[in-house]
């Protein structure tokens, strides 16, 4: 057997072992090609060793060693790669706004999960089940789905979504390898983005006050974890915001040019003008200090949305 193989089968044993907590994990898929031929679900490919600088010390690497936590293998932020063609439509194709769409699985070490953060953003619990390697997503709006494990390693995952006993969708994700050591300082843990779900009656200031600050948290959090992992290009899409993003500054839309993404996390169009009016007046009164010899852009904007979160 190719010593490749065995060390990809080896990972798929170990996954679906209820004994064992740790796993070998190894960078099997990014330049292989997955094959199913065999009928066993295994991913063939070549072993690459990452290499790259050093991440930030919130972070935890799963590259610096050859073993790692299934667990934690698993609790990073899966970009949406990839589905096979009769259902790729369905998956990254927003029919109603005839858009691009950009989904994510983001799980947590907590069992966490926030599913599409940039697109019909969803949030609530998962669990894994080894022996079947069933990867069951529950949400707090009550729906739930199952996708089975075909293959995983260190940066690349493929899911299978049974969407009918007679159809089934390929999936493709990857992550960087990366991790929070504290779950809670991701942008992406549901706990940042209560701000986001839709109140189901109208706020008072303070709550409207609460709402702002969280969301101003969020992006704070947000550009920390670009410049922890050392991304020089930072995406934006689907998220929504209030703020114009600038090399060094932050401004905010014009009223009439709000994001509706953003408009629709609060109760109506008029708390949402409302918000926005008590952000721009704290923006007016308070000097933000920006760092006289920033580093880089993406640092200097989360330290001065820290300060803004901090006047709210």
């Amino acid at each position: 057997m190719n010593r490749w193989l065995f060390l990809t089968l080896f990972c798929f044993w170990a996954l679906a072992a209820c004994e064992s907590k740790r796993v070998r994990v190894r960078d099997t898929l990014r330049h292989g090609k997955s094959d199913d031929r065999s009928g066993n679900g295994e991913v063939h490919g070549q072993d690459v060793i990452p290499t790259g600088a050093e991440l930030d010390s919130s972070l935890l690497s799963l590259k610096k060693g050859p073993w790692a936590a299934t667990d934690d293998v698993m609790s990073q932020d899966w970009k949406l790669d990839d589905a096979d063609q009769p259902h790729w439509n369905e998956v990254f194709w927003d029919s109603s706004s005839d858009t691009r769409q950009y989904p994510e699985l983001a799980l947590f070490r907590d069992y966490s999960v926030t599913e599409n953060a940039r697109c019909r953003m969803r949030t609530g619990k998962w669990k894994l089940y080894k022996e079947s390697r069933a990867l069951i997503l529950r949400f707090g709006d009550g729906f739930s789905r199952i996708y089975f494990i075909k293959g995983i390693a260190m940066k690349q995952m493929e899911l299978i979504w049974r969407k009918t006993p007679n159809d089934s969708v390929l999936i493709k994700l990857s992550a960087d390898a990366a991790i929070h050591k504290r779950s809670a300082e991701d942008p992406y843990h549901p706990v940042n983005n209560d701000w986001r779900i839709k109140p189901k009656a109208s706020e008072t200031d303070e709550q409207l006050r609460l709402r702002l600050k969280q969301c101003v948290h969020f992006y704070a959090l947000f550009f920390h974890d670009n410049n922890q992992r050392q991304l020089t290009e930072i995406s934006f899409s689907g998220l929504p915001t209030c703020f114009v993003w600038y090399n060094g500054g932050i401004g905010m839309e014009a009223r009439a040019d709000l994001d509706k993404k953003w408009i629709d996390c609060f109760y109506s169009t008029f708390q949402a003008l409302k918000a926005y009016e008590m952000l721009s007046s704290i923006l007016r009164k308070h000097d933000l200090k920006w760092p006289e010899h920033p580093t880089s852009w993406v640092k200097q904007t989360a330290e001065v949305l820290d300060q803004l979160c901090d006047k709210l």
